[in-house]
């Protein structure tokens, strides 16, 4: 089943119940209006883990309140390994019942900026970020794409960038092992 249209966060949360309901087993990638995103695990009905932005678990969750509007998408072929026992069970309704999506974003300024503090991105090599794709897809599966990108618009170099995007991976072994195959990919040595 594929979402594609930009919904209330209210409605992702409620397609998630459905999911639950229905006992589906894999993964709903969901994406923001802003480009931020987050993978709910499902295993036949129940939340196994929770990923958003590099956090898992509560720190995922409080990051998917900020989310107004997102779509959804539900890969049946992608199924996590149950490793975050502390994510099993977290009640959706508190998605909901939390004031914090409106307030959580920073309000919009109007004038110069602030310079920030974090070098400016760098310019990847297509041939580089391909390869990374590819690594980043075993792990996480088809999100892998967006992921990739989102952080190299962000990274400052390709270590930064490997390191962002093992953060991504919510096994901890199989992260590690995706730093050292990015690390000789792109010659890096170890990261």
């Amino acid at each position: 089943m594929t979402h594609q249209e930009l919904m209330p966060f209210g409605g992702i949360v409620e397609q998630l119940r459905q999911f639950c309901d229905q006992r589906r087993t894999g993964t709903a990638f969901i994406v923001s209006d802003d480009n931020r995103m987050a993978q709910v695990h499902l295993d036949c009905g129940k939340i196994v883990m929770l990923l958003c932005r590099g956090q898992r678990g509560a720190d995922a969750l409080a990051a998917m309140r900020t989310m107004l509007r997102a779509s959804v998408r539900f890969d049946e072929n992608y199924v996590a390994k149950k490793d975050n026992v502390k994510a099993a069970g977290i009640n959706l309704m508190d998605l909901l019942n939390d004031p914090t999506p409106l307030a959580a974003r920073a309000p919009l300024r109007v004038g110069p900026q602030p310079l920030r503090a974090r070098p400016a991105p760098a310019a990847f090599a297509s041939a580089d970020l391909l390869k990374l794709e590819r690594m980043l897809a075993a792990h996480i599966g088809p999100m892998a794409t967006i992921v990739c990108a989102e952080h190299a618009d962000e990274a400052s170099d390709l270590r930064a960038l490997v390191m962002a995007l093992a953060a991504e991976i919510p096994d901890k072994k199989q992260a590690a092992d995706f730093r050292l195959e990015a690390g000789r990919a792109l010659g890096l040595g170890a990261v």
